[in-house]
């Protein structure tokens, strides 16, 4: 007991020697706590703070081109393991481009229409091709069956094809035998249906007239006697209906040769005279423009 009643006194009395040390004008000093070198009160390191400078501006955050240009983009694959070179072509070769693949346009029609089986079944190995491009049915059959054919889509009732809307030809010079086609585009307006009938012929070989059973076909099959030269049996009126009677050649005709002809006919139908002038008068014209 005694011993505490002394520390007590002793620091009363060291408090009233700081209060007189004040009193005499010496500043006052507040009391810090000493901590080791990097340590706090907690045991962690701890960095002392900097003083900002009086007046100094905020430094804005770095832009993303500046963040880009500090941080470098990793590798890519391409970097890290380069291609391996290309061989040369060798000199004068060209590499085959690949072979292109394009859609399947033309099927055969099999079982299932119930007009073409129908017409399969009436008219057996003289139809000797039924197909469908982009969707168009396509019927060929031989030519001596091709007015019967005709006849029976045009009467028949589920077919009622009662109006030919193109007929025309196609020229195959390589194909020996069948060098053209007939092409007879058929349209039935109580159906709503397209059907085209075709025909192949030997070059010269005349092709049976269907103006019996579609009279609009009258004038189209003088054009193709205009154009390809080919002659259809039974026509009432066969002539020439784009091209003068005495026109040299058939112009669809592949080997037709289209330079001169025309010349051909005008030097013999046109008569041509030449007009002498004197150019002494252009320049006298142009000299009193000036």
């Amino acid at each position: 007991m005694g011993d505490e009643t002394k520390d007590t006194s002793n620091q009363s009395a060291d408090k009233g020697s700081s209060t007189e040390k004040s009193d005499a004008g010496q500043p006052d000093i507040p009391e810090t706590k000493e901590l080791t070198a990097g340590a706090s009160e907690g045991g962690e390191s701890k960095r002392p703070s900097q003083p900002e400078a009086v007046g100094a501006q905020p430094q804005a955050p770095p832009s993303a081109e500046e963040a880009g240009a500090a941080k470098p983009s990793p590798p890519t694959a391409a970097a890290e393991k380069p291609a391996p070179p290309k061989a040369a072509p060798a000199a004068g070769h060209k590499p085959a481009p690949p072979p292109k693949k394009g859609p399947t346009v033309t099927v055969d029609i099999t079982a299932g229409d119930a007009l073409i089986d129908r017409i399969r079944e009436r008219f057996g190995e003289a139809v000797t091709e039924a197909v469908a491009t982009l969707g168009q049915q396509i019927i060929r059959v031989k030519k001596e069956s091709l007015i019967e054919l005709c006849n029976f889509l045009h009467d028949d009732q589920e077919a009622l094809f009662d109006m030919c809307t193109d007929l025309t030809a196609v020229h195959w010079p390589d194909r020996a035998g069948q060098e053209f086609d007939v092409v007879i585009l058929l349209y039935s307006v109580p159906k709503n249906r397209r059907l085209r009938v075709k025909v192949s012929l030997a070059d010269g070989e005349a092709c049976p007239s269907v103006t019996a059973i579609w009279a609009g076909a009258n004038w189209m099959e003088r054009e193709v006697f205009d154009m390809f030269g080919m002659r259809f049996e039974g026509h009432p009126d066969l002539r020439r209906i784009l091209l003068p009677a005495d026109w040299p050649g058939h112009p669809l005709r592949k080997e037709y040769p289209i330079e001169y002809r025309d010349n051909e006919w005008t030097d013999k139908h046109i008569e041509y005279r030449e007009i002498d002038y004197d150019t002494s008068l252009i320049d006298v014209k142009y000299a009193q423009r000036r």
